[in-house]
């Protein structure tokens, strides 16, 4: 974990840096920061999701949840302005997974996720290097009730993406090598999203746009099979102010909780998000 303790060190450190004006559009600059595939389970942002559980990984088994996410990345400082900046970004997340049916509304898991990521702006293209460390935990109340162990979901990544979109589409591919896992399993991954934001309508003070995402991706870990998560909805977008998005989501495949990342998962659910 050295290795990203000293790259979070150096991001605290930019935070904490004088901001005088001569550097002011260095730093902080005034930039979109990296953000995943519209349709990704990890998200960045304020997000809460209602989710139906076709096919549960947990020992809860088919019910209703709730997922809460909150992260962010920010843009720190311009390695390089201009029309094509190069930007590093810190950030980081929290994932909770609730069980809705429970009594107590039981917490079944939290994942956690901080790290770097340094992106450059190539007109259509923008590329991103991400480096990140991510750990995963069971909730209490399910390790008590259902006398169930933590898997020793600690990793430290590295992962690249590239994203291509000259207009209402863009076509987003990465991967990933895994520099210190805790289980020592197998390290690669890979994944692919596909956005399509439609035509702006204006109403009233903010702009409504269609958003329809398409996300697959894959790891070495469990011997490359597919999950895909599907999304369609709409975002409002202000002049100012934060983009808020509403949004039909559904997911088959594996589990998008660290704890049972071999076991099957299918839902459908409704997402509600906020782009801080």
């Amino acid at each position: 974990m050295s290795s990203i303790r000293a790259l979070l060190g150096l991001g605290v450190t930019l935070l904490l840096c004088p901001t005088r004006a001569v550097a002011q559009e260095r730093f902080f600059p005034a930039v979109k920061s990296f953000e995943l595939p519209e349709a990704s389970p990890r998200a960045y942002g304020l997000v809460g999701r209602v989710l139906s559980i076709r096919r549960g990984e947990s020992r809860f088994g088919a019910e209703q949840e709730g997922e809460a996410i909150l992260g962010e990345n920010f843009p720190v400082v311009a390695l390089k302005r201009g029309p094509r900046p190069i930007v590093l970004g810190i950030g980081s997340q929290a994932y909770g997974r609730f069980s809705l049916d429970d009594s107590k509304s039981a917490l079944i898991s939290m994942d956690w996720v901080a790290g770097l990521n340094t992106t450059a702006v190539l007109g259509v293209w923008a590329l991103t290097l991400q480096l990140y460390h991510e750990s995963s935990h069971l909730g209490d109340e399910y390790a008590n009730d259902f006398g169930a162990g933590r898997l020793d979901w600690t990793r430290e990544v590295v992962a690249g993406w590239a994203s291509y979109g000259p207009g209402d589409l863009r076509i987003t591919g990465g991967a990933s090598y895994v520099l210190h896992d805790g289980l020592n399993l197998p390290r690669t991954g890979a994944a692919l999203g596909i956005d399509f934001h439609g035509n702006r309508h204006r109403r009233y003070t903010r702009i409504v746009q269609p958003v329809i995402g398409l996300y697959t991706e894959a790891i070495s870990a469990t011997r490359w099979r597919l999950s895909t998560s599907a999304k369609l909805g709409v975002a409002f977008v202000g002049e100012r102010g934060p983009r808020l998005g509403v949004g039909l989501i559904a997911h088959d495949g594996l589990s998008t909780q660290r704890q049972f990342f071999r076991e099957e998962s299918q839902y459908i659910g409704l997402e509600l998000r906020v782009d801080l």
